[in-house]
C-alpha cells in the first residue's frame, strides 16, 4: 500500500485534470468520425453531403491534438528514441531531459501567448469560418489551441518535478520489473 504524500496527491490531481480535459479530445475525434461518415453516406445515397464537412473536420482536429497533448506527456505516451541517450549516466540523462522540458515549456508558453493574442483578434473581428452559408465562429478553436499549449507547458514543468522527486515511481524502483508500491507490476496489472 502506497503512503500518501504531497507528491502523490498533487500528481493524482494533475493527472485527473489533464485526463478529464483530454476526454474533450476524444469527443471531438468521435465528432470527426460521425461527420465524415454521414457526409459520405449523404453523398452516396442522397447525392448531397454535409455542407462544410471538410472545414468542420479540419477545425475539430485542433482539440483532438492540443487538448490531449498534456495527458500524453504525463502518461509517457510519446515515442522516445533513446539509442544514444540511454548509454549516458542517469544524472546526465536527467540533466538532458530537464533541458528538453524547459525548452519545451518555453516554446509552448510563447506559442500559447500568441494563440491567445490571435483569439482576441478573431473575437474583435467577428471572424467566422469561410464555409459559404454555414459560417461558425473560429475563436473557440484558437482558445483550445492556446489553452492546450499552456497545459502542455505546465506538464513539461511537472515532468521536471516528477523526475527529481524522491516519491515518484521511477525514482522508487529498485530494479527493472520490481513491483510498484501500489502492488502493480511494471507493464501490467497486479
Amino acid at each position: 500500500m502506497e503512503e500518501k504524500n504531497w507528491f502523490s496527491t498533487c500528481d493524482g490531481v494533475i493527472m485527473k485534470i489533464v485526463k478529464a480535459i483530454s476526454y474533450v479530445s476524444g469527443v471531438c475525434l468521435v465528432g470527426i468520425m460521425l461527420v465524415a461518415f454521414f457526409n459520405v453516406l449523404g453523398e452516396k445515397i442522397f447525392h448531397h453531403g454535409i455542407p462544410g464537412s471538410t472545414e468542420i473536420i479540419t477545425y475539430l482536429h485542433v482539440p483532438v491534438v492540443f487538448l490531449a497533448a498534456a495527458y500524453v506527456t504525463l502518461d509517457n505516451g510519446h515515442t522516445k528514441i533513446d539509442l544514444l541517450s540511454s548509454r549516458f549516466p542517469i544524472a546526465v540523462q536527467k540533466i538532458l531531459a530537464t533541458i528538453a522540458y524547459l525548452i519545451g515549456a518555453f516554446i509552448c508558453c510563447f506559442t500559447g501567448y500568441w494563440g491567445f493574442r490571435r483569439m482576441g483578434e478573431l473575437i474583435a473581428n467577428h471572424t467566422k469560418s469561410s464555409t459559404t452559408g454555414f459560417g461558425f465562429p473560429v475563436w473557440p478553436f484558437a482558445f483550445m489551441f492556446a489553452a492546450g499549449m499552456f497545459m502542455l507547458a505546465l506538464t513539461f514543468l511537472w515532468c521536471i518535478v516528477r523526475q527529481y522527486s524522491k516519491y515518484s515511481k521511477e525514482n522508487r524502483k529498485e530494479k527493472p520489473g520490481a513491483p510498484f508500491p501500489e502492488g502493480k507490476e511494471e507493464g501490467g496489472e497486479a
